[in-house]
């Protein structure tokens, strides 16, 4: 466990980078900088947050991109959550609002086209046809895919920067 813990240190501490604001863990494959939020928020709210900081909610485009993000997540210190029942799934930039059919990331894209749409079990097969209750999407540490959760809930979530874009001075 202490090999772990010391090999997850060396992990973050490698990929961050002083260019990039308030700590975020840089892929330098993909030129996207992560950071876990962790006071608990519906997943609109969360949305919102990251915007107001220059980022956005993480959205895993490739098998790569998820995985990176999924060793943050298991990094996570779950006592340090503040405001959620459930601590183990991190929300992402995926939802179904505006259609109960159809997956789409907040780059108004449907995540069918884009090059991650993996599932986690049975998640994202079941649809709600009740529009007063939409699911969004997390992760969690355990189980390799995406995983359907109602959007009002308090979860912890994580954004992303595109560093070869962000800029310091925002």
């Amino acid at each position: 466990m202490r090999l772990y813990i010391i090999l997850m240190v060396f992990f973050l501490a490698a990929y961050t980078r002083s260019d990039v604001p308030g700590e975020y863990i840089i892929n330098e494959a993909d030129g996207y900088g992560y950071k876990l939020m962790y006071k608990a928020e519906p997943w609109a709210r969360a949305r919102d947050k990251c915007v107001e900081t220059g980022a956005k909610l993480a959205v895993p485009k490739s098998e790569a991109q998820f995985t990176f993000i999924q060793k943050i997540v298991r990094s996570m210190k779950y006592p340090n959550i503040i405001g959620s029942k459930y601590k183990l799934l991190v929300w992402l930039g995926v939802y179904n609002v505006v259609n109960s059919t159809t997956w789409t990331n907040i780059d108004d894209e449907n995540i069918e086209d884009t090059g991650f749409h993996t599932w986690a079990g049975d998640n994202g097969m079941i649809i709600s046809s009740n529009p007063a209750e939409p699911h969004c999407v997390g992760i969690d540490a355990a189980n390799f895919g995406l995983r359907s959760y109602w959007c009002h809930l308090h979860q912890p979530y994580i954004c992303e920067i595109n560093i070869k874009t962000h800029s310091t001075n925002q």
